[in-house]
């Protein structure tokens, strides 16, 4: 179960990257904002499971940009 979260959660900050640059989405919407949000908190649990500290650590920042993105808009 722990690989389809990182698969799916990786698959989502993809996702709203290939949106991103592909112009169907804008930084500023929401949207982008949650795919990244979603797919860092999942990857952040994937890697919590396996005490990868370095990556946990890293996803707390991805999730803590896309949060203020969210809120402070």
């Amino acid at each position: 179960m722990k690989n389809l979260i990182g698969y799916v959660s990786a698959f989502l900050i993809i996702l709203a990257y290939a949106l991103l640059s592909f112009d169907a989405l804008q930084k500023e919407e929401v949207a982008y904002n949650v795919l990244n949000l979603i797919g860092g908190l999942g990857l952040a649990y994937r890697v919590y499971l396996d005490k990868n500290w370095s990556n946990f650590a890293l996803e707390i920042i991805f999730i803590l940009i896309a949060l203020k993105s969210i809120i402070i808009r």
